[in-house]
């Protein structure tokens, strides 16, 4: 949930907290002002009610007098209280009730029963000395229930709306407030993404001034940061290719010539042990050192394979991946190699074509020692809209959780090839088992070193 969304929503809680606790106290203080509402038009009432009645023509009785009085029947309109004549034994003679009690809502229902519940007042009827009848004044909450209720809701739709005017308000403000975090974010992006060239623009007057210049000064010392440490590791990969090379001239120059000069002679010597009797005690000594020296010359050429790429110069990349492919093929597992090679690898230069080789020789080697698979795919596809060259090599491999390497070596040294030319690469278990490694370069970019 974004900022804006939970701003948004802790002011709604609060406004619907408000609108309950207001409710709370609307219908706690409206008991009390209808309990003394009732209670004064009562006394009212109990005060201007006759209490003296004229004696009774001859021959009526007492309750065809209390049925003659007007002034109950006229009471029929009077709020808050129900006016009954009753006789002295407390039959209902006449009362200014015009119907049965309403049920009140069922929000406010424990208030009416509260109001109904309030103690009647009484007044006796005389005709002289004599008491013919009384005066109840029962409390009528029916009249007093609807004016609370309509008021109730009223007010609570009132408030409603101003919560939620508030609550649209608060996200129309919050949202402008956020504007700046969100150019922040973008900018924030694009650097993670790569585009170290990106930069903020002004956020805005006040506090936010100084952000865009701080992020700008960030961003341009961490370009600077970056690509000095791209140079370095160019300039190392250099170096260790040239001590490859060196390495791969001396084996090959020095060491190799004296292997191939030593074999055939120790080929003789051992054929020669097994020829002659008199020489049979030295037979497993001479055919020995002839492994040993055959081992060697073998031990010599996968060395030179290793360290110098053969005939990346003069064949290209593609005809160096193949070489490497059919090598690993013939490894022990003899796993099969396919590659889907771009047509057009010529356009790429040679530091491309040493980093590319060097990330799928690591690729092989490690399923080699690791993977356990029985198929390798390599892809390399050169993205000339993109402006970009991917690799990705993906094996069938057992499924085995990932370890972040330890060494300097392995996934991370295919990394810093990458980083090197600008670039990137990553490696991980496949969802069904085996691993996958990507890398991407440009396709344009700077390998002189000062």
């Amino acid at each position: 949930m974004s900022l804006r969304f939970r701003l948004t929503l802790i002011i709604a809680s609060l406004m619907t907290l408000l609108v309950v606790a207001d409710s709370a106290r609307r219908l706690h203080d409206a008991h009390d002002d209808a309990v003394a509402e009732i209670d004064s038009v009562a006394r009212l009432a109990h005060a201007l009610l006759p209490s003296q009645l004229s004696p009774p023509p001859p021959g009526l009785s007492a309750e065809a007098l209390l049925a003659r009085i007007e002034l109950t029947r006229e009471l029929r309109t009077l709020r808050h209280l129900t006016v009954e004549v009753r006789t002295p034994d407390d039959r209902l003679v006449q009362t200014s009730r015009s119907g049965p009690p309403k049920e009140p809502p069922a929000l406010i229902a424990w208030l009416g029963d509260r109001l109904r519940s309030l103690p009647p007042l009484r007044k006796d009827i005389r005709v002289g000395s004599t008491v013919i009848g009384h005066y109840l004044l029962v409390p009528n909450a029916d009249d007093e229930l609807r004016e609370i209720w309509n008021d109730y809701i009223e007010q609570t739709i009132m408030v409603a709306a101003i919560g939620v005017i508030a609550c649209i308000m608060v996200f129309w403000a919050v949202g402008r407030a956020l504007q700046p975090l969100g150019r922040v974010m973008r900018a924030l992006s694009a650097i993670g993404e790569g585009r170290l060239d990106a930069r903020l623009d002004d956020v805005g007057p006040g506090d936010l001034a100084p952000l865009s210049a701080s992020f700008n000064a960030m961003a341009a010392t961490l370009e600077a940061a970056v690509s000095e440490r791209a140079r370095l590791l160019r300039k190392l990969i250099t170096h260790e290719e040239e001590t490859r090379r060196e390495l791969a001239r001396d084996l090959h120059d020095e060491l190799s010539p004296y292997l191939v000069a030593i074999h055939p002679h120790a080929r003789l010597l051992a054929a020669a042990c097994a020829d002659r009797p008199e020489l049979s005690e030295h037979r497993s000594a001479a055919n020995w050192m002839a492994e040993q020296v055959g081992h060697l010359l073998r031990l010599v050429r996968n060395l030179l394979e290793h360290l110098r790429p053969p005939d990346i110069e003069e064949l290209g990349l593609g005809h160096a991946l193949r070489e490497l492919g059919t090598q690993r093929s013939r490894a022990a597992d003899q796993a099969e190699v396919v590659l889907h090679l771009d047509e057009d690898l010529g356009a790429l230069s040679a530091m491309h074509d040493i980093t590319l080789y060097r990330i799928v020789q690591e690729c092989l080697t490690n399923t080699a020692k690791h993977a356990r698979c029985t198929r390798i795919d390599i892809r390399l596809s050169v993205h000339e809209a993109a402006g970009r060259v991917v690799l990705e090599v993906l094996d069938n491999g057992e499924p085995t959780p990932f370890v972040p390497p330890e060494s300097g070596f392995g996934l991370v040294g295919m990394r810093e090839r990458a980083l090197a030319l600008g670039g990137d690469c990553v490696a991980g278990p496949r969802p069904h088992g085996g691993w996958a490694v990507s890398a991407w370069l440009p396709l344009k970019t700077s390998v002189q070193e000062p």
